[in-house]
């Protein structure tokens, strides 16, 4: 079938909504600006309405991204993972509030129940430093999901809260989820995802790998920036892991699932047409998880309000509408499915170059009501940044200055070019440091942090004087600032 005759089929099944002609215009525009690299895969109704593929799965080679293209998914494995735990629930198998020590005895922690795991608010500490004796023990291991245990209890750990207190991101959590379906089923993790999962979904390009650096033929290449000022983005093979943890790990329940658009719309489609899970499972799946204070587990992205329920996350849209999702990332690879309840639409979006999923998708969504969606421009702090590293810092500035004409030109976030002027300061990139924090009080000169942050990078060079101004200006925009009391108290 010809690009035409396929978009022409899309659109018709799209009818009223949107045509297929105007997504694949807005992934387009996208690739041509280095925004996605990636799947794309949109449904109605469980039904495949817009699917393409934008870019390379392999860059050095020129291959491009197809249908069979397979991409690791991140944490969206953790929907997966609550999936699991709830079949078992629906089998009888287990209570969702039955303590973890039920099932793993010599699990530490005897207030930490199964929910607590799904829900993200167990208080268990998170795995960055958890291993350090056994890789300096066993240099050559692997570490895995049976390591998590024996580490907190030799380390001693304690737990960071009281169980159910706080909400906190942790994918040591859904690592113990998977232990537990490990111990009730009787088999592997991965075993027990194909028989429960992938085959009655009709996954048959999904997997869960034994060893998630040993590539399958059809598995991308992934990529992305090598710093924060770069604009050309590099193999992640060719980059050192900034975590040994990462390196010598091979962990799964949190991560690790190896999927592609298409199947992960095929899991969407039997999830919410109860062919793997049951009805009030899926509900319960879905429903927003409360603190031992009656709040909801919660936290703010976008200027949302987003609920962690057991595996999946919410949030109420501008037209009252719930959206459930959960997206992924790891070095060079993001991955988001975002499903609208109410119309039962989905949106599927894999990108193997890192390129931010979450407001992509939400403008699709916006795209397919016919509502105004802004197009993702470039990064404003990123192109800039490139600019002073080449030497031309006359083109830097007079990029600000469009920049400030012209807002919509650019993507331009307080964090980014904080995140950039630290960083070339750590590399001792004096100057480049403190032409972005100059810039950066131009863009945002309400922001107390950005000018104690350039107020330290004045001080760093040696320029007490300035920096003097800078924390005094900073302090002025927030009284609170104690960190900027305590610096100028130091230096007058």
């Amino acid at each position: 079938m010809n690009k035409q005759l396929f978009l022409y089929f899309t659109a018709l099944l799209f009818t009223s909504i949107i045509s297929g002609q105007e997504i694949n215009d807005f992934f387009s525009t996208l690739a041509k600006n280095n925004l996605f690299n990636g799947s794309v895969l949109v449904s109605k109704s469980g039904e495949k309405a817009f699917s393409n593929f934008y870019g390379y799965s392999n860059i050095e080679k020129k291959e491009k991204i197809n249908e069979k293209s397979q991409f690791p998914i991140a944490s969206v494995s953790k929907t997966f993972t609550a999936v699991s735990i709830l079949q078992l629930k629906q089998k009888g198998k287990l209570n969702i509030d039955d303590p973890v020590q039920k099932y793993l005895p010599d699990f530490p922690y005897p207030s930490v129940n199964i929910r607590h795991l799904l829900s993200n608010t167990s208080g268990v500490a998170q795995y960055y430093r958890l291993f350090d004796n056994l890789m300096k023990e066993q240099p050559e291991k692997v570490i895995s999901n049976g390591d998590i245990i024996p580490a907190l209890i030799q380390n001693k750990v304690q737990l960071s809260f009281s169980p159910g207190n706080k909400w906190e991101y942790n994918n040591v959590n859904f690592c113990l989820a998977a232990l537990i379906v490990e111990k009730i089923s009787g088999m592997s993790f991965r075993d027990y995802l194909a028989k429960n999962i992938f085959e009655p979904a009709k996954m048959k390009d999904s997997f869960l790998p034994k060893n998630r650096r040993i590539k399958e033929p059809n598995q991308v290449e992934l990529y992305t920036y090598p710093n924060f000022y770069s604009t050309e983005v590099v193999n992640v093979e060719t980059l050192k892991d900034v975590l040994l943890i990462d390196e010598k790990s091979n962990f799964y329940g949190s991560g690790g699932i190896v999927s592609t658009a298409l199947d992960l719309q095929k899991y969407q489609k039997a999830l919410f047409s109860y062919q793997i899970l049951g009805k009030k499972e899926v509900e319960e799946a879905l429903t927003p998880s409360k603190l031992n204070d009656g709040k909801l587990a919660s936290y703010r992205f976008d200027e949302k309000e987003m609920a962690y329920c057991l595996g999946w996350q919410t949030y109420t849209n501008e037209n009252n509408e719930k959206i459930v999702f959960h997206d992924g990332l790891n070095t060079g690879l993001t991955s988001i499915l975002m499903h609208n309840i109410p119309k039962n639409e989905t949106i599927v979006l894999i990108s193997n170059t890192a390129n931010p999923v979450f407001p992509i998708a939400s403008e699709v969504f916006r795209l397919m009501d016919n509502k105004p969606y802004k197009m993702p421009v470039q990064n404003l702090s990123r192109v800039y940044g490139n600019l002073l590293e080449s030497g031309n810092k006359e083109k830097a500035n007079q990029l600000i200055e469009g920049y400030l004409k012209n807002p919509s030109s650019y993507e331009a976030t307080e964090r980014d070019f904080n995140r950039l002027g630290y960083q070339f300061l750590r590399l001792q990139k004096t100057d480049n440091s403190l032409s972005t924090f100059a810039s950066a009080t131009l863009l945002f000169p309400n922001s107390s942090n950005i000018y104690d942050s350039y107020g330290e990078a004045l001080l760093q060079s040696g320029k007490k004087a300035d920096a003097i101004k800078m924390y005094q200006k900073s302090v002025e925009l927030n009284p609170d600032n104690e960190n900027g009391k305590k610096v100028l108290k130091e230096l007058l």
